[in-house]
């Protein structure tokens, strides 16, 4: 079923496939990393079974938690379940970064999730409620910045999904070689809480079967300057999660418009 609705979604209503590849030969020019027809197949792939995998959350448990995923880095885990502060965890649009959360709230973790609230009311519903249903919590982007401060300094933690356009909100830093507008919310929470910052990636391997890496991030000493701060902090998490884009670059979400908000200059 699966490969079924990859079919269509790739060569029937082909979706984005102008904005995926205007993508793909603005950062590897003509030079990509594969042909450009599997390259297409297997980003088409991971986005179809990302979704699936999404709408069969009634599978996932937590006896079947080791069956979909694999912690690579159990010492960071257990690093979060003795945490003596909040911290921040985030991610990108790549393998299957919806289940993580999960995984983690599965195992009693309190977590909040950073989400943006869909224009259709049944829908937004419907994704709120498969969000939540082993005790996530989810926040709107517009209440986010309060709530999840006070989540922190509650030693909770919180999880942002930081690599869509911010636009004019955002500041530009450094992405796939591209000046890139990126939500400044993990640079800001992590100023104004102190709060740990550790990159999570849910890395397919198979349909539902990932391998899951984390990493404490280092945040670059402090300036003084709290632009320079947001800024320099921006560019250091966008970086790390680079590494993984440019090892497997068909787990990342190449239809998004990555690169509407340009520098005015």
């Amino acid at each position: 079923m699966a490969l079924l609705f990859t079919y269509l979604v790739e060569h029937v209503f082909r979706y984005r496939r102008q904005v995926i590849l205007s993508n793909l030969h603005r950062v590897y020019g003509e030079q990509l990393p594969l042909p450009e027809k599997k390259f297409l197949h297997k980003i088409y792939k991971n986005f179809v079974f990302l979704w699936m995998e999404f709408l069969q959350l009634n599978h996932f448990n937590a006896q079947t938690i080791k069956q979909f995923m694999h912690f690579k880095n159990p010492k960071v885990i257990q690093h979060l379940e003795k945490r003596e502060r909040g911290a921040i965890l985030y991610s990108g649009h790549f393998g299957n970064f919806e289940w993580l959360g999960h995984a983690l709230a599965l195992q009693g973790l309190p977590i909040w999730a950073i989400a943006k609230k869909q224009s259709n009311q049944k829908v937004d519903r419907f994704i709120m409620k498969l969000r939540e249903r082993f005790g996530m919590k989810i926040v709107y982007t517009k209440q986010a910045r309060a709530v999840c401060e006070q989540a922190l300094k509650n030693k909770e933690l919180v999880a942002i999904v930081f690599d869509q356009d911010a636009r004019k909100r955002g500041v530009f830093v450094d992405f796939l070689g591209q000046p890139s507008s990126t939500a400044v919310g993990t640079a800001v929470l992590h100023l104004r809480t102190n709060a740990e910052i550790i990159l999570l990636i849910a890395l397919r391997r198979d349909y539902a079967k990932f391998d899951v890496f984390a990493k404490i991030i280092e945040p670059p000493p402090r300036s003084g300057d709290l632009q320079q701060d947001v800024l320099n902090i921006t560019q250091k998490i966008s970086s790390e999660f680079e590494v993984w884009v440019r090892k497997y670059p068909e787990q990342w979400f190449w239809m998004h418009r990555r690169w509407k908000t340009q520098p005015e200059n």
